[in-house]
């Protein structure tokens, strides 16, 4: 590579990440849901405390201690966090390994997540190869696709936009970071990732 220091930001969900489509079913099949497993996860997701934790204001177990009595009886918001981090999640391995022989000085995780589940992801990846850092919503105080996340990002890691490239899987977070100035990839499998990164 050139002289310039070449960054790579990593999306988690959806591209070093996924849901295992068996947890919905170890949960629903362990505890009697009123109206299933998933749309608590719905109500959850768009509850704005959840957005809100999501930048460090505010702790995600409050919202889980609110709702969870509403889907369902029997089920501590400790407990089903634990059950979430832990079990709702399938590391995209085959990346993880390809990650060493990508053409990028450096390899930062960006991704929204809140306390809980940010250090469920140090836990998954610190000292991971190919890894050299973290940049997390509720750490940086703000959220993708906002510029502002990406801003602090860049700050926080010293780079500037144009050292820097951003892949994830959701196009409005890429226009995002395409809004800071960085350029960008759309994740759809590992192959392709690869592929366009070498290029």
């Amino acid at each position: 590579m050139d002289g310039v220091r070449h960054t790579l930001l990593l999306d988690v969900d959806g591209v070093l990440q996924f849901p295992r489509p068996e947890f919905v079913r170890a949960i629903e099949r362990d505890y009697s849901w009123r109206a299933g497993y998933l749309a608590f996860q719905r109500a959850l997701l768009a509850d704005p405390a959840e957005a809100r934790a999501l930048t460090g204001d505010g702790a995600l177990i409050t919202l889980v201690e609110r709702l969870l009595p509403q889907h369902v009886a029997g089920l501590s918001a400790p407990v089903f966090l634990e059950r979430w981090v832990t079990e709702n999640i399938a590391v995209n391995e085959e990346l993880l390994t390809m990650l060493p022989g990508l053409p990028f000085d450096e390899i930062y995780l960006a991704t929204n997540q809140e306390a809980v589940r940010g250090a469920r992801v140090r836990e998954l990846y610190s000292g991971r190869p190919g890894i050299t850092g973290f940049l997390i919503s509720h750490e940086l105080r703000h959220r993708k696709p906002g510029r502002a996340f990406f801003d602090a990002a860049l700050a926080r890691i010293g780079r500037t936009p144009s050292e820097c490239m951003f892949v994830d899987d959701k196009q409005q977070y890429l226009d995002g970071a395409a809004r800071a100035g960085l350029a960008t990839i759309l994740y759809r499998d590992n192959a392709q990732l690869v592929a366009d990164l070498t290029a």
